[in-house]
């Protein structure tokens, strides 16, 4: 890259509005195509171009078109192929993702998504940076109903937790998922899931405070889906399970189980 274009890169990184509601649909409306032509010019040196497209996201306003962000996304595909392990990069698509997302331009959101993941997939050297990029994946495809997606992001977060050996993190992984199958009417997989979770907690070699309020959570989402699937009296041994952990430890979750234990017997009766 010259002089030129580097400095280019430079000064449109300091022009940028900060304010995307005020400044911003003016400033964009008379910069835009020289923005996308200097981020197109900048591919040549991609650190610098990946810096320019990381902090472009968060400063566009709502009525950028669709066209111009995929535009924009575009570039960013040019840079991956030059940077495929950035994790400037992967933070860029991790923005794209969530301005998308939040303007509705869901299909987008789901692309940025699914290239901030690649990046971490080819890493593969932080775990928790790869479920971040699950879990905000899976906020996309919730977005766009695609729950079936929702379930498969928390699938690979679990073999992540398993493969990297991580007990908390797959208790977590298992309930997460157990919550999932209750959300899409599917019960008996719920129980199966929680009750893995429940173990996992239960085995913990020292379980902190926090670890001991998860796993009740877990065990009262354990009770909830026996329940669901007719089998009452050993969801209540769950509940009271659950309730023998929280008491002490956050009353105000022990209110809200035996809340759950009452609307769940009133909507049984008559």
């Amino acid at each position: 890259m010259s002089d030129e274009p580097r400095h280019a890169v430079a000064r449109w990184r300091r022009e940028l509005p900060t304010d995307r509601r005020t400044t911003g649909p003016a400033w964009f409306a008379a910069h835009r195509d020289g923005l996308l032509a200097a981020l197109r010019d900048a591919v040549a040196e991609p650190e610098a171009a990946a810096a320019l497209f990381a902090d472009v996201w968060p400063a566009l306003p709502d009525d950028v078109d669709e066209t111009w962000a995929r535009d924009l996304l575009a570039v960013g595909a040019d840079l991956a192929a030059a940077l495929p392990t950035s994790l400037l990069l992967a933070a860029g698509f991790r923005r794209a993702a969530e301005a998308l997302r939040a303007r509705g331009s869901l299909r987008l959101a789901a692309v940025a998504g699914m290239r901030e993941l690649a990046i971490h997939r080819l890493r593969d050297d932080d775990p928790d940076a790869t479920a971040g990029a699950l879990h905000d994946l899976a906020a996309t495809y919730r977005a766009e109903g695609r729950m079936h997606k929702v379930v498969g992001c928390a699938d690979e977060v679990l073999e992540l937790c398993l493969l990297h050996d991580d007990r908390p993190g797959t208790a977590r992984a298992l309930a997460h998922l157990g919550a999932l199958m209750v959300e899409v009417g599917r019960p008996d997989s719920a129980v199966t899931y929680l009750a893995r979770a429940d173990k996992v907690f239960e085995e913990l070699p020292r379980p902190t405070t926090a670890t001991t309020v998860e796993r009740a959570e877990c065990l009262t989402l354990l009770g909830r889906a026996l329940w669901l699937t007719g089998d009452r009296a050993v969801a209540h041994r769950r509940f009271n399970r659950a309730l023998a952990l929280l008491i002490g430890a956050d009353d105000e979750a022990a209110q809200r189980v035996r809340d759950l234990v009452a609307e769940l017997e009133a909507d049984r009766d008559p």
